[in-house]
């Protein structure tokens, strides 16, 4: 019984490490963010963006935003700016302008639900997604 209760941990401390793969080990606990969202109409996902190399301590992140139907996909890359409790403040940064826009993500208690308010948009709740995106949208011209 003994030798069981010792694999058991051990599974659990190696599934631990794989989730942080891309995140450092210091700013994992604090964001809950990761993965996909949605809600009746729409789905997002977020995902850790360090592929440019500039790890300036500052946390990067890539919201992709899908709808239910159709082949348009918003994609936003953003750096966490402020965060107070479960709410976070994120710049966006764009390439084609050198305009700054804010986004705000905030958790619940629970952190089930996000709710994000892009600029110049109203703020929209998501549930944390059960289903990938390419079940939500199996029309969408997905990426292999």
């Amino acid at each position: 019984m003994k030798n069981e209760k010792v694999d058991v941990e051990q599974k659990n401390e190696l599934k631990d490490s794989t989730l942080q793969e891309n995140v450092p080990s210091y700013e994992a606990p604090k964001y809950h963010i990761y993965g996909g969202w949605m809600n009746g109409g729409s789905y997002i996902l977020i995902k850790s963006d360090d592929d440019d190399g500039e790890g300036e301590g500052k946390a990067k992140f890539t919201l992709e935003k899908f709808t239910k139907t159709g082949k348009d996909k918003i994609i936003k890359h953003f750096q966490l700016s402020e965060t107070t409790g479960l709410k976070l403040t994120g710049i966006i940064s764009s390439k084609e302008s050198n305009r700054t826009s804010f986004l705000t993500l905030e958790l619940n208690k629970e952190k089930t639900e996000i709710t994000v308010t892009l600029p110049n948009e109203k703020s929209v709740t998501y549930k944390q997604a059960e289903i990938n995106p390419e079940e939500f949208n199996p029309d969408y011209e997905w990426e292999e």
